[in-house]
């Protein structure tokens, strides 16, 4: 294998991985900006978007429960 040839499989799950953060960062962020400004409705845009509300998070768990 050459040195300057990537990952094939690697290059698909990092981007996830980073698009998955980066979303949850931004939950966060909304929830956080929400509540210190008041703001009710990105306040709630916030909580949606956390991973324990997400719907991917649990399908994918639904997913491998019936998996074994």
């Amino acid at each position: 294998m050459d040195a300057r040839e990537p990952l094939k499989g690697s290059t698909v799950s990092l981007t996830r991985k980073i698009e998955a953060t980066t979303r949850v960062i931004k939950s966060w962020i909304m929830l956080y900006f929400g509540r210190a400004t008041g703001n009710q409705h990105l306040e709630s845009k916030g909580l949606a978007g956390r991973p324990e509300n997400n719907m991917r998070h649990r399908s994918r768990k639904t997913k491998g429960m019936f998996k074994h």
